[in-house]
């Protein structure tokens, strides 16, 4: 079974996206642009084949531990039979002992007052009677009567001192028993816990894995798109920072610095992304998404059928994603921001951060469960 460690690290590892901030005068540059998104896009490609292999190693383990853990409640369940079992035994062979010792003492009080009789009390005086009346035979059979009630009283207490000691060793046994089973009772519990802590340990890896093969995912999709604008902007020789590239009869669009919004936040965006560049930041992203984009991303992050696309909440795709129609990206006026060449997926995220000190002068903020997305009313 891989350990939890490797995996864990392996987790973090591949997390990790390297990235440097790129003068301001390279960024500029629609061929450096291009070359540096080709770059991205190759280096996200081989962070999916790395997290894709560590989810399998993931799921692997998880098999092993749900396997695991059904044989050791298995074999809690029998150990709790077991001490119970072990536990009436014991129960048991203490009562019978106490019986067995009552009634000993029992036969030893008849067994004193026979002994005290024959010696001092009704029989000497009937023995006297005996002797003057000249009647020795009586004291004859008398004495052999008595003798036989004593060695058949000693006989019997004989017997009940052997019962009581086997009945003393059984319980000795018992408590032995009861003692063991209770103790792998024990043993046995501790391991199904801590199995079961380990399941759940390697769930939040699994989960982990899986959110992080969603972001980086998404990241690819953005990267080709940007490349893919970028390579328009070239074949078309649009050089400059700031062009109109398509309107519809609701939305005006532009690019700005390769990410395309619409033409009324065109402006402030170009700004942010200057100051952001004066303070050593590359922030690239995806803004604009067209219909069929929109209902292209639920399918992948959601599932493909009609109720995954139109109906499933969007809290439960994976990352988060709007319902087609709904989406700030349809109208030009969210972006999912990328800080030199990583998608922005945590708050602690210093690229977050200065997001977080600095957007909202610009007019954009971020919409909380999604550290990367940001929009001009925060949703």
């Amino acid at each position: 079974m891989p350990s939890f460690p490797r995996i864990a690290s392996a987790v973090v590892v591949v997390g990790l996206v390297a990235g440097q901030a790129v003068p301001s005068s390279a960024a500029d540059n629609p061929y450096t642009r291009r070359q540096r998104l080709e770059a991205q896009r190759a280096q996200a490609a081989a962070q999916l084949n790395v997290l894709r292999a560590s989810q399998a190693q993931i799921q692997k383990a998880l098999d092993d531990l749900d396997r695991n853990v059904r044989s050791q409640q298995a074999a809690v369940a029998s150990a709790s039979q077991a001490a119970d079992a072990a536990a009436t035994a014991f129960d048991q062979a203490r009562r019978d002992q106490a019986q067995a010792a009552a009634e000993v003492a029992s036969l030893h009080d008849r067994a004193a007052d026979l002994a005290l009789d024959a010696y001092m009390g009704t029989s000497r005086a009937a023995t006297f009677d005996m002797l003057r009346t000249g009647n020795l035979a009586d004291i004859s059979r008398r004495r052999a009567y008595m003798s036989m009630a004593l060695g058949s009283t000693s006989d019997t207490l004989d017997q009940l001192r052997a019962a009581r000691e086997d009945l003393l060793a059984r319980r000795r046994a018992a408590q032995r028993a009861k003692d063991q089973t209770t103790a792998r009772k024990a043993a046995v519990q501790s391991r199904l816990t801590a199995l079961s802590q380990a399941q759940v340990q390697q769930l939040k890896f699994a989960d982990q894995v899986e959110n992080k093969i969603a972001v980086t995912t998404s990241q690819s999709d953005q990267l080709a798109q940007q490349s893919s604008q970028v390579a328009a902007q070239i074949a078309a020789q649009g050089t400059s920072n700031s062009s109109v590239i398509r309107s519809s009869s609701t939305i005006c669009l532009t690019t700005v610095r390769t990410i395309t919004v619409a033409c009324s936040i065109g402006g402030q965006l170009d700004k942010l992304l200057a100051a952001a560049a004066a303070d050593g930041w590359t922030f690239t992203g995806q803004g604009y998404r067209s219909p069929d984009q929109q209902v292209a991303v639920r399918e992948k992050n959601c599932g493909s059928s009609q109720y995954d696309v139109y109906q499933m909440p969007p809290n439960d795709c994976h990352p988060p994603t709007a319902y087609p129609g709904t989406s700030m990206h349809e109208q030009g006026l969210a972006i999912d921001f990328m800080a030199n060449g990583s998608l922005i997926s945590s708050h602690g995220d210093p690229a977050w951060q200065w997001l977080n000190a600095n957007a909202a002068s610009y007019g954009f903020y971020n919409l909380p469960s999604e550290a990367w997305h940001w929009s001009v009313n925060g949703h």
